[in-house]
């Protein structure tokens, strides 16, 4: 597998234009959250409690940040990638490794969110038991309507040429 070139290189750090995202923050998407985690925090919804906290209102869960980008499968909407210029040569799986995601201000709901990507990292050439590859990393960075960065999710890839198999004898 050669080393990463110069045109890969370039696609690190190359953010693309920042996208809105398909709705909304709103409170419907949330209970739907909420139920599927079963997580009955007040302060998602109860107007009266959450306003006796620190953060004086409700807000979204901050685990969905990603949730947010995501675009519904019909209709089709085209949407710029950071992955569709990466051609890593010979790599034909790929594996999820990681995500992380940090929370700079509340997602109230009404929030109107744009979202930039990019290719935060690749890695030089590794070998794992799966097969030798790179490791990619993607960042998301969220923004509310005001443009404060609301969070970043972060996600990495194993991009890889699966090992040859060993029969078994």
């Amino acid at each position: 597998m050669p080393a990463l070139t110069d045109r890969q290189k370039a696609l690190i750090g190359k953010a693309t234009a920042p996208q809105p995202a398909p709705e909304a923050v709103n409170p419907a998407m949330a209970r739907h959250w909420c139920e599927m985690v079963e997580d009955a925090n007040p302060i998602y919804f109860d107007e009266s409690y959450a306003a006796t906290t620190w953060l004086q209102g409700t807000f979204a869960p901050p685990a969905m940040l990603f949730t947010w980008k995501m675009t519904p499968p019909w209709p089709v909407v085209e949407r710029e990638s950071v992955m569709e210029g990466l051609e890593l040569e010979g790599c034909t799986a790929t594996l999820a490794v990681n995500a992380v995601q940090e929370y700079e201000q509340p997602l109230r709901y009404g929030d109107e969110l744009t979202v930039t990507s990019e290719i935060s990292s690749i890695s030089d050439e590794k070998t794992t038991r799966l097969g030798t590859g790179h490791f990619v990393t993607t960042k998301d960075t969220f923004r509310n309507q005001h443009g404060e960065v609301a969070g970043t999710h972060s996600f990495t890839l194993f991009m890889y040429a699966p090992a040859q198999q060993e029969s078994a004898s």
